[in-house]
């Protein structure tokens, strides 16, 4: 099958073998797969990637040195079952998965193992007991961005919204604007994005926000939009360097910081200045199985309005291409991968 590999930094598409489902699991086409701002900071920063995912484990990991392929993001149609299914979905099913696999040898990350391959691939192979059927009628495209969209309904559970409070949202990315798309599926607000890149605040208007700023030309936290309110809550989307440290030092007293951007980079922040405005830093990771499936189904009811957030459909052969283009984006939200284009 094709597929894109990773390995030290560079990305390239090849041929490799087709996955073979094992015990409990079942073999799968890839339809859409997203590309997430992880698998870019996999690409960028692989040393760093590797040394801490040793380090400190947990889901979220990549361990080897060896070629993987990426990709997490998916929504993907069954071909054939492994030994000791249940084969509850048909063989032609439409289905997105939690992206893990437990093997007795031990719990397979998809998209950052070298052992199983992730959604930028022809074919993959998932844990059937972690796939979900995609309601009837719901487009491909719009079911690969369940994933994502699960984190930031995880993210948005985890701020303790009581209603009163403005929200600033850093960052226009593909994260920030789904953590933008939940907020504002539930009403919350008003809420203010901060974004360099023109493109992305037009597309931070397109999904409802009640104001943009760009951060180069005025500070976001002065913004009308957020006088007047009760506490503010502040959702770090982008993930680099500084940021934090930023953040404690503009938010004012008593702000609440939920940290969703990955940042892969040592990083330094001054406690005192937190500590001075008494900030709750609340750092945040994934989701629950329950949130996941509420995400797609929430995606596929409409109650979910990310319509606009899928700004690039692209084959296999230009993702490396499109890993460079997202080094520095003007305009792109998510870009999804179609590995059979």
């Amino acid at each position: 099958m094709k597929a894109a590999l990773m390995q030290a930094g560079r990305i390239w598409v090849d041929e490799m073998d087709d996955p073979e489902p094992g015990v409990g699991e079942v073999l799968v086409k890839s339809r859409a797969c997203g590309i997430c701002g992880s698998d870019l900071h996999a690409v960028q920063h692989t040393e760093a990637f590797i040394r801490t995912s040793r380090e400190v484990g947990g889901a979220f990991k990549l361990t080897t040195d060896n070629p993987v392929v990426l990709g997490h993001e998916f929504c993907a149609e069954v071909v054939d079952f492994g030994p000791d299914t249940e084969r509850r979905l048909p063989t032609g099913s439409l289905i997105c998965a939690i992206p893990g696999i437990s093997r007795a040898t031990g719990f397979e990350t998809v998209g950052y193992s070298d052992v199983v391959p992730g959604g930028f691939a022809e074919y993959m192979v998932l844990s059937e007991s972690l796939c979900m059927p995609v309601p009837a009628g719901t487009p491909v495209e719009m079911a690969a961005l369940t994933e994502p969209m699960a984190v930031a309904h995880h993210a948005v559970n985890k701020a303790r919204l009581s209603g009163s409070e403005a929200i600033l949202v850093v960052g226009a990315g593909p994260v920030g604007l789904a953590v933008l798309a939940n907020l504002k599926q539930r009403g919350a607000g008003p809420v203010v994005v901060s974004e360099l890149a023109g493109g992305r605040r037009q597309l931070a208007e397109q999904m409802g926000a009640d104001s943009v700023v760009d951060p180069g030309e005025g500070s976001p936290y002065a913004d009308a939009a957020l006088t007047g309110a009760k506490g503010l809550v502040v959702f770090e989307c982008v993930g680099v360097k500084g940021m934090i440290d930023q953040i404690f030092q503009l938010a004012p007293p008593q702000a609440r910081i939920v940290v969703v951007g990955v940042c892969l980079e040592e990083d330094v922040s001054r406690p005192l200045i937190a500590i001075n405005k008494e900030l709750n830093l609340q750092f945040v990771l994934g989701y629950s199985v329950s949130e996941f499936s509420e995400a797609l189904h929430m995606l596929a009811d409409g109650t979910l309005d990310v319509g606009p957030l899928i700004t690039d459909q692209i084959p296999l052969a230009e993702l490396p291409g499109a890993f460079s283009d997202l080094d520095a984006p003007r305009h792109r939200g998510k870009v999804l991968v179609s590995p059979w284009d």
